[in-house]
């Protein structure tokens, strides 16, 4: 009698090896952009919630406003942009706020992320 003939079932050697590298791979490209969205977004909230904070109701001009955000920015320990970065134009009734930055990180060896963005507000004047 010959004995049957069974079908390998599964990932070979390679195909395991190939995925665990793209694994860490992605998992290095996630660890080393998401916190800069992270730090983008936390920006974006600080920006978004200066119309209902009280201290900025109670500003005089555009340098109250900076010092204020200045505190806030280093509060939230954001060390991608300083609050003089941000461009404030007073326009009538409104304050328009625009910056622009980049954020650069090491990936591997000499290969850095490089990720930049630009954002403009629109308040109401304190």
């Amino acid at each position: 009698m010959k004995p049957e003939t069974r079908h390998q079932k599964g990932f070979s050697m390679l195909a395991m090896m190939l995925f665990i590298l793209v694994g860490i791979f992605l998992l290095t490209v996630v660890l080393r952009v998401v916190p800069a969205y992270i730090n983008d977004f936390t920006l974006s909230r600080i920006i978004g919630s200066l119309d209902e904070s009280r201290s900025y109701r109670d500003a005089d001009n555009v340098r109250d406003v900076r010092e204020l955000l200045r505190k806030r920015i280093q509060m939230e320990n954001i060390e991608a942009l300083d609050a003089d970065d941000i461009e404030m134009e007073p326009e009538g009734d409104r304050l328009r706020l625009a910056l622009s930055y980049e954020v650069r990180s090491p990936f591997m060896g000499n290969i850095d992320t490089v990720i930049q963005f630009d954002h403009e507000y629109e308040l109401r004047m304190p």
